[in-house]
């Protein structure tokens, strides 16, 4: 059969892999296509070879090296497993001698990369093998390909190849109008603020100085107990000395600019102060301690990052997700293995009050979702309510 129809033919099927199963072309050569698909934490690789004869030496080379391709990608991702499958396009009449190597070939199945050989019988419209792997979910539906036309009167390999660059350019654009939404205005103000605070504390007899902390309107439950409520505000933007100020600076730089991009100013003011006063009302409820901080409404920004990833978790997860859960992760069990230390029940209470905010505040181009905020919003008053009545107020 003419290799050109064969060409025509997969390139249709990688572009309805690409656009009905959300696979991306990541490779190609002149007789076949690699395409990745990424869901959550899982990972499938697909390899399309177009053959017209098929050698057991030349597939077991064939899955050594897509196994170790498989691994660099996984490794890369941070992946803890990938799984795959190459799908030999047999484009002349399928012998005995090639049904054979086929099958017997047992693919590679290991912990972290899980390979199977597939063959399809392209002059006649059937599989030869599909899955020697027993499972209950296909790394590529087979349907597709018995449904996948060609010939003459269809598009050439050409159109295909365009139609999947189109595709994932649109794809491009999508992300990056996601993750660069909004300008990070207000994290420069925020930092120039509590920057401007801490000198202001220094010339003033030191910021670790409990009287200078107390002036500036750290927060300490009897004064606020005395009426001075403006404490569930003033103490998101004072710090404890330079090493305090200094990774909540970076903390705040390098979360708020994502998180501001992403939410855009509006939003992320919004979200920022809520998780700051959430985190006050936290320490309010469950210490007695002088305390003060942007480590409430900066956990605020993880919460809003969780909220982001419940909302395209296929993007979150395909960018951000794995680092940012690691750090919060880290953060907490730094706070829980430091209680004397670090106001953790401000960190919580910024956590939830984040992610509790980003819902009321919602996603931009995500529509008003009414239910959802009106939830959040009550959630979020009943949690200032119960924090402050243990509290004493």
């Amino acid at each position: 059969m003419d290799i050109t129809l064969a060409q025509q033919y997969i390139w249709r099927v990688a572009y309805r892999l690409v656009t009905e199963e959300e696979y991306t072309v990541v490779g190609s050569g002149g007789e076949n296509i690699e395409l990745l698909s990424r869901k959550g934490r899982e990972l499938r690789y697909v390899q399309l070879r177009l053959a017209n004869f098929l050698w057991g030496a030349t597939m077991g080379y064939d899955l050594r090296e897509g196994a170790g391709r498989m691994d660099d990608i996984r490794r890369q991702l941070r992946a803890r497993a990938i799984e795959g499958q190459i799908v030999y396009v047999c484009y002349e009449p399928v012998t005995e001698s090639m049904r054979d190597a086929l099958q017997q070939e047992e693919g590679i199945h290991e912990q972290q990369v899980s390979l199977d050989l597939a063959g399809y019988d392209f002059t006649e419209g059937q599989w030869i093998i599909r899955n020697r792997k027993e499972r209950g979910t296909e790394v590529v539906s087979p349907q597709l390909f018995d449904d996948t036309p060609y010939g003459d009167e269809e598009p050439p390999a050409s159109h295909w190849m365009r139609s999947i660059e189109q595709v994932e350019m649109e794809r491009e654009r999508e992300v990056r109008s996601t993750f660069f939404y909004g300008k990070p205005r207000f994290t420069y103000v925020f930092l120039a603020i509590i920057i401007a605070i801490f000198i202001l504390m220094e010339l003033s007899g030191g910021s670790q100085d409990p009287r200078v902390l107390l002036l500036f309107g750290a927060k300490f439950n009897p004064l606020i107990l005395a009426g001075e409520w403006w404490r569930f505000v003033t103490p998101m933007f004072l710090h404890i000395g330079f090493m305090h100020i200094l990774f909540n600076g970076v903390a705040l730089y390098s979360l708020g600019t994502l998180t501001e991009q992403i939410y855009g100013s509006v939003r992320f003011f919004l979200v920022y102060m809520i998780s700051g006063i959430s985190g006050v009302v936290g320490s309010f409820a469950f210490s007695e301690n002088i305390s003060a901080g942007a480590s409430g409404a900066i956990f605020g920004l993880f919460g809003a990052m969780l909220y982001f990833g419940t909302q395209n978790k296929e993007l979150f997860f395909q960018t951000l997700g794995t680092n940012i859960l690691v750090v919060l992760g880290i953060n907490l069990v730094i706070g829980f293995l430091s209680p004397g230390i670090i106001d953790n029940y401000a960190h919580l209470g910024g956590l939830v009050g984040g992610f509790l905010a980003s819902a009321l505040v919602g996603m931009p181009k995500h529509g008003p979702r009414i239910g959802i905020r009106i939830g959040a919003l009550t959630l979020l008053v009943l949690l200032f309510w119960w924090g402050l009545r243990t509290g004493g107020l």
